[in-house]
């Protein structure tokens, strides 16, 4: 029987492939009958990014990058190839393959889930971003070459404090901290700073729970320095805008994410800050079938006012969302829009600990220790889908 309806994802990281796992649950019935569903991605893989500091603190990275046919199965389609231009009049898009072929796609319905990358701080500033698989094993490998020095200390300075540079601050000092039992290794005093540019760390959290968990990481040997902005790395120390130095025998840049660059390439409505501007229901401006949705989009909670963040749990929560809107929209019905995320951490401290807090009616939850680490890891699978 012919398709009547074609949904095209553009994406394969957190936001869409739950969101192909939403739509595959929600047109349950319809798929193969009267919906087509086809996820395309560059790669043919989904990369889990908010593993990436296991770049460092591990050799085999197999089990990072999950096939992406893995998630469609038999009933979505997959294409290989990059995504060049979106014609929302003709309902077209062009994809570019490897092999040099364009191919011009029709869709019903469009969905750009296109992410963000994490940002490189310019060469010129010294030390190593933690950016990509490849710098993350070119820290390790730098790292080990320190171990294996006749120094007896090892300093290590990382430069951003969210969610990515505490995780790694917290694998790296364990790792180095193991390396230094392993046999022929020189035993080495090691020394991690965590260096952020604001008055304290999780600014989203109540300011008891910033120090729960800063007690927590001085626990693991990590010294924090608030209230510091760094210039560069070099001559084996760390520059700060306000000209003290700290000495280092190493520096990682974790400095965040942004969104994806190649949105600038194709002629969308966009923030100044990159990102996609959307309605509540994750349409873009001016348009009744294409949206958008995860790192790439500024969607803002119609009551709260509350513009939502780029994390792994905000995509999921609008890639399921999603798939009930563009359902009430193909028949003509109204749907629910987009709700802030409820306030939420999950952190990973290294082997056997973790820190969660949550908050409800007011009331702040928090578990530490060997439980919240089952719980990160858990929440680490749930996103890959992988639980």
């Amino acid at each position: 029987m012919k398709n009547e309806k074609t949904i095209v994802v553009i994406g394969g990281g957190y936001a869409g492939i739950n969101h192909i796992e939403a739509l595959r649950k929600e047109f349950r019935e319809e798929l193969k009958r009267s919906i087509r569903i086809i996820l395309v991605d560059k790669n043919t893989f989904h990369f889990k990014k908010v593993k990436l500091f296991k770049g460092i603190v591990n050799e085999n990275l197999s089990n990072l990058n999950v096939p992406l046919k893995h998630y469609c199965g038999s009933d979505i389609e997959f294409i290989q190839g990059e995504l060049t231009a979106v014609y929302p009049k003709e309902q077209t898009v062009h994809i570019f393959r490897e092999d040099g072929t364009l191919i011009h796609l029709d869709f019903d319905c469009l969905v750009l889930a296109m992410g963000s990358v994490l940002r490189e701080v310019n060469s010129e500033c010294g030390g190593i971003s933690l950016n990509d698989l490849q710098n993350g094993q070119c820290i390790r490998q730098h790292l080990l070459g320190m171990m294996e020095s006749p120094v007896s200390k090892l300093r290590l300075a990382i430069v951003g404090s969210g969610i990515t540079g505490i995780e790694t601050a917290a694998e790296v000092g364990s790792w180095l901290k193991n390396e230094t039992k392993t046999e022929g290794m020189k035993q080495k005093s090691i020394e991690i700073f965590l260096i952020n540019n604001k008055q304290r760390l999780l600014d989203e959290a109540p300011v008891k729970i910033s120090e729960r968990l800063e007690n927590r990481l001085t626990r693991h040997g990590i010294q924090l320095m608030h209230n510091k902005k760094v210039d560069k790395f070099s001559n084996g120390k760390v520059v700060f805008s306000d000209k003290s130095e700290l000495e280092a025998d190493a520096c990682v840049w974790t400095v965040g994410l942004k969104p994806h660059p190649s949105l600038y390439d194709l002629g969308l409505s966009l923030t100044v800050q990159g990102k996609i501007k959307v309605d509540s229901w994750y349409r873009l401006v001016e348009s009744e079938n294409i949206y958008a949705i995860g790192d790439c989009v500024h969607v803002v909670d119609p009551i709260s006012g509350k513009a939502a963040a780029m994390s792994c749990k905000e995509a999921i929560s609008q890639a399921q969302r999603l798939s009930k809107i563009m359902k009430a929209h193909l028949q003509g019905l109204q749907a629910i829009s987009h709700q802030t995320y409820p306030d939420f951490l999950c952190i990973g401290l290294g082997p056997n600990d973790g820190f969660v807090w949550a908050q409800k009616w007011g009331v702040d939850f928090v578990l530490s220790g060997k439980l919240a680490e089952k719980i990160r890891e858990y929440t680490w699978n749930v996103a890959s889908i992988t639980h």
